[in-house]
């Protein structure tokens, strides 16, 4: 447990929140095999994915949501996932720039010289993207979920002054912890595949709401120098 500015982080209560739901068999089954629905269902689990968020940094109930809202679960797993690919979008840009020149120099050469180099650059960028790209997604993809989950706008995701006050209220360790939290519920999420592969999509999906539920107390952390927002029912734009 991690405490700080009155609010408490429990990444215990991320693990066994689950099993106190009674039909969370039913709800984790439902949750595996829409998970197997190729893009779509990444849509709606990831949504799920927010309620939770919102409810563990409301501090309303470990009850897991009902699977009963496909639609807008889908909408707004569509909405979230346009706005990450607007923050990631200098990336994308970037990296298609370097394999392009990487591309142009080996088509206008022979020298193994400049294969070689290119080759090099080609692959130091890649790291520092990789390393960027993780960086990002411990520091600021909590925060993110959180906003979106909580004010279910999609401005709330590029208000990016409150962003950067909210990513530094919630501290380095939190965030680093929830990171810790994210490599030990992927390595839970793997235990399935001793049941002939197929049980890992629930222990997958059981390991998505156990990072879930700790991003909304690191959320719930990151606003506590203001009152909670209040949860909204605004339209997600």
């Amino acid at each position: 447990t991690s405490s700080g500015e009155g609010v408490d982080v429990d990444i215990g209560r991320a693990f066994s929140f689950v099993f106190e739901d009674a039909n969370w068999v039913k709800k984790i089954l439902i949750g595996g095999l829409i998970s197997l629905v190729p893009l779509l269902g990444g849509m709606v689990t990831y949504s799920y994915m927010l309620e939770i968020v919102r409810r563990a940094y409301e501090g309303s109930g470990d009850e897991l949501p009902e699977w009963d809202d496909f639609g807008g679960y889908l909408l707004r797993g569509l909405i979230l996932f346009a706005a990450l690919v607007i923050w990631f979008l200098p990336v994308i840009v970037l990296l298609g720039c370097v394999v392009g020149l990487r591309i142009a120099a080996a088509d206008t050469s022979d020298n193994d010289g400049v294969a070689v180099i290119s080759s090099l650059v080609l692959f130091g960028v890649v790291s520092v993207l990789i390393l960027v790209i993780v960086v990002w997604s411990v520091v600021f993809l909590p925060i993110l979920a959180g906003r979106y989950a909580v004010e279910r706008r999609f401005g709330a995701l590029f208000e990016f002054g409150e962003i950067w006050s909210e990513v530094r209220r919630a501290g380095a360790v939190p965030l680093l912890l929830l990171f810790v939290t994210y490599l030990a519920a992927s390595m839970i999420g793997q235990l399935g595949i001793i049941a002939c592969f197929i049980g890992v999509i629930f222990t997958a999906f059981y390991s998505n709401l156990v990072i879930a539920h700790g991003a909304g107390q690191v959320y719930r952390r990151a606003r506590s120098l203001g009152e909670p927002a209040a949860p909204t029912s605004a339209p997600a734009f």
